[in-house]
């Protein structure tokens, strides 16, 4: 489960000159080439240079479709960030009850994990921009999941006081992390035992809350 940095990483541009790629299919290499690096040497030592080298295009390249490193960097966490609300809004049924919507939304995130280890080093790992308009960027990103558990907490107990949910969403989302970085470091455990570590830590304090 370890990372490991990749170079003209991406989709396969078919033999297509580089003056003649779509600005789709650009974009997509340049966010996967981005995304390895970033993954694997964190935002400060990943330069716009590494970047076009890495995707075989030049600087200007990477310019025009993004801007900026900050831009690049950005695009990158809002794909994976999609990724993820994706996975975890899906799982997690309405209609089940609070202890099958934790465990459902637990297994997709760590699905998550297990799949996009690149996307979530990159969300949640190590290496990110100490200040700048990325910095904050990604700091909004990560609160959104504490956002999205809260979110998924009072449907479950919208009667429990709000302030208490709040808190316990962000501890969900700490812990999630703690784990999802324990886990990178020790690819031994399955994802199954992971769901049921964190189910075990979550579920007996949030019962005496959630119905």
């Amino acid at each position: 489960m370890s990372t490991t940095p990749a170079a003209a990483t991406g989709p396969d541009l078919g033999g297509l000159p580089n003056g003649r790629v779509p600005r789709a299919l650009r974009e997509e290499q340049l966010l996967d080439t981005a995304l390895s690096l970033f993954a694997a040497s964190g935002y400060e030592a990943t330069s716009i240079v590494d970047i076009a080298a890495a995707a075989a295009v030049t600087r200007p390249v990477v310019y025009r479709h993004f801007g900026s490193k900050d831009g690049i960097y950005l695009a990158c966490l809002r794909r994976a960030r999609s990724e993820l609300d994706d996975r975890l809004a899906s799982a997690v049924a309405p209609e089940t009850d609070a202890e099958q919507r934790l465990r459902a939304g637990i297994g997709a995130y760590f699905s998550f994990v297990e799949e996009h280890g690149r996307e979530w080093d990159v969300l949640f790992g190590g290496g990110m921009p100490k200040d700048g308009p990325a910095a904050e960027g990604a700091n909004e990103m990560r609160h959104r999941t504490s956002a999205l558990l809260t979110g998924l907490l009072k449907v479950s107990a919208p009667e429990v006081d709000a302030q208490r949910l709040e808190v316990f969403g962000s501890a969900l989302n700490g812990m999630g992390v703690e784990l999802a970085r324990w886990w990178r470091r020790n690819p031994g455990i399955t994802r199954d035992e992971m769901v049921e570590h964190y189910f075990a830590l979550c579920w007996d304090g949030l019962r005496v809350y959630v119905p």
